[in-house]
């Protein structure tokens, strides 16, 4: 891709890590950070790839569904451990779904719920960022 795009969000949520075998599975929250990475090759008339606000909406919306939720309740994660390699790879398919008709795709989607740990979920099109 020759543009990569990234947006930034946060969120706030509980949540249990089923058979994590550890403190882990106590329900516990985070102040989740959430960053988005779209890449394209082909620019519109306006010299954009995707306009920032409109990315940064697609995002927000996706970040409100989980906000100040148990995100073991939310239907993605009644059956999937609402890990932070989880909850990537469920924003990446949200985006991915809004996304639907741009020139601009999802390449990437980082989840960190803490200052020094964090997950990735890449696109598997385009193998590691």
């Amino acid at each position: 891709m020759k543009y990569n795009l990234v947006v930034k969000g946060v969120f706030s949520a509980a949540h249990r890590l089923m058979g994590s075998g550890g403190k882990c599975e106590n329900m516990h929250g985070h102040n989740f950070r959430v960053e988005l990475t779209v890449g394209g090759n082909d620019l519109g008339d306006a010299g954009m790839l995707i306009d920032f606000s409109d990315l940064k909406g697609i995002l927000s919306r996706i970040l409100k569904d989980l906000d100040h939720s148990d995100l073991n309740t939310l239907e993605p994660f009644r059956e999937k451990s609402p890990s932070s390699e989880s909850i990537a790879e469920y924003i990446f398919g949200r985006a991915e779904l809004d996304l639907t008709g741009s020139s601009a795709e999802v390449m990437s989607v980082t989840v960190a719920e803490s200052d020094t740990a964090y997950a990735t979920y890449i696109s598997q099109r385009n193998g590691p960022a």
